[in-house]
């Protein structure tokens, strides 16, 4: 019986030391919501990823799912018709077909559905190849529209003022001459009874409830706008607390470890193709790893791939925390640091936005791929066995900085000798390096 007893209390106890369940989604949940649904991914998958339920992933993509107008006309004689003037206005001089009103008035209208929305389960354009080129109505799932919705609906449930009409106006009496006669909010929550806070007064003065505006404040009209960024402004709205720079400078000062940096190499602007390269800073050994497309997905693939070949054991020697950039392709912080095999592989740090210095060596590195492959070449003409030949190349090179050693001499000195043997790392003699396009051409025509 006594066994039982303690058995319940430390139960009880664990239920008390249990984090809070997460109801809602956050905007870093949204954000990968709309990532991987660019990429095509399934709710389960996407639940999965999120911890979260298929039916809340399922409930949050339909709540916030908008709905574009086309300027075109959808109708299934779009490429073949070009009538003019249905709507009987002589001065237009655009076609119908690319017109949104023409169906009012055309008799031969018929409406067309487009094939991949109908086929599609989540009924969403995310991810489409040509969505540019479409002239049917679009339904996306857009995070920051989602976001801002979601927040909108929390505020409207709170929204409103526990006052009578009576205690507005006796307010407004109090508050109004005092703000135009210089005085602060502040002072005037301060030294007047009122039944409402200073925020509550203030929140009174944005929605215009009161005489008083937001001119009348001195300081809000003293105080400069924020500059809105850019449309095309793209950030990684990713949570990364534990994982920022300042995390990883203070992570260093008590443990003085070889730390692998992480980076992309982008080709052409046509090009989807990337390279996923990981750079070990002290024998200046880079691997660089083809990928199909620049997505999350592709990069835990590839460090999934990388812990198959390597083993679990051996990954975690070798990467046992690894620094990146804060690219969208390195937005899935849970999936790069999970194991294969269970639990953790390694520990994900982010460098600051715009300061490529701080993983130098990487970026540095990056120029010896550009001696082979040019910066603006695509990289889908290049196999896997190409990039190992050119990195091979690469590592046999000796430099001034290892006192005339080569990054491969020194990775058979300092790391394990299966590492080099199950990455398949050979040396090139030095006379046989090629750091030029021609190394490849030449593997080409061999073939």
């Amino acid at each position: 019986m006594t066994f039982i007893v303690g058995a319940f209390s430390m139960q009880g106890k664990d239920m008390m030391n249990r984090p809070p369940a997460k109801k809602h989604l956050t905007e870093d949940d949204r954000t990968r919501i709309e990532t991987l649904l660019n990429e095509q991914m399934s709710i389960r998958y996407i639940a999965e990823r999120l911890d979260k339920s298929p039916s809340t992933i399922s409930r949050e993509i339909k709540l916030h799912t908008s709905n574009s107008k086309t300027c075109s006309c959808d109708c299934i004689y779009f490429y073949e018709c070009n009538t003019m003037n249905v709507c009987g206005s002589k001065s237009c001089k655009k076609q119908c077909r690319n017109c949104g009103k023409a169906k009012k008035y055309c008799t031969d209208y018929s409406k067309s559905y487009c094939d991949r929305l109908e086929d599609s389960k989540l009924k969403l354009c995310n991810g489409c190849s040509r969505p540019y080129n479409c002239h049917f109505s679009k339904r996306y799932y857009k995070a920051s529209k989602a976001q801002r919705e979601y927040k909108d609906t929390l505020v409207n449930s709170r929204n409103g003022y526990d006052l009578t009409a009576e205690e507005l106006i006796a307010i407004d009496e109090t508050v109004s001459p005092l703000i135009k006669n210089g005085q602060s909010v502040y002072h005037i929550a301060q030294t007047n009874n009122l039944k409402v806070s200073e925020s509550t007064l203030r929140r009174m003065i944005n929605s215009c409830e009161l005489e008083a505006r937001n001119i009348d404040l001195r300081n809000a009209v003293k105080r400069r706008q924020r500059q809105k960024r850019p449309k095309d402004y793209k950030s990684m709205k990713v949570i990364k607390d534990g994982h920022k720079y300042e995390d990883y400078l203070k992570f260093k000062e008590g443990n003085p470890i070889e730390i692998p940096q992480m980076d992309c190499v982008e080709g052409s602007k046509d090009s989807k193709a990337v390279l996923l390269t990981l750079f070990f800073p002290v024998t200046r050994l880079q691997l660089a790893f083809i990928l199909e497309e620049q997505t999350s997905e592709n990069v835990v693939a590839c460090l999934d791939m990388l812990e198959e070949i390597l083993g679990t054991e051996l990954f975690k020697e070798m990467f046992p925390y690894i620094i990146t950039d804060n690219g969208h392709e390195f937005a899935d912080i849970d999936g790069m640091q999970r194991s294969i095999n269970g639990g953790d592989r390694c520990f994900i740090y982010f460098c600051e936005p715009n300061h490529p210095e701080q993983k130098g060596g990487c970026e540095k590195n990056h120029e010896f791929i550009r001696y082979v492959i040019k910066k603006g070449t695509p990289l889908e003409p290049y196999s896997q066995a190409d990039i190992n030949l050119m990195m091979n190349h690469i590592n046999s090179y000796k430099r001034k900085e290892l006192h005339g050693k080569s990054p491969y001499e020194l990775t058979k000195l300092m790391y394990p000798e299966d590492f080099a043997n199950l990455l398949g790392l050979e040396e090139i003699p030095p006379n046989d390096i090629i750091l030029t396009p021609k190394l490849l051409k030449k593997s080409d025509s061999s073939d």
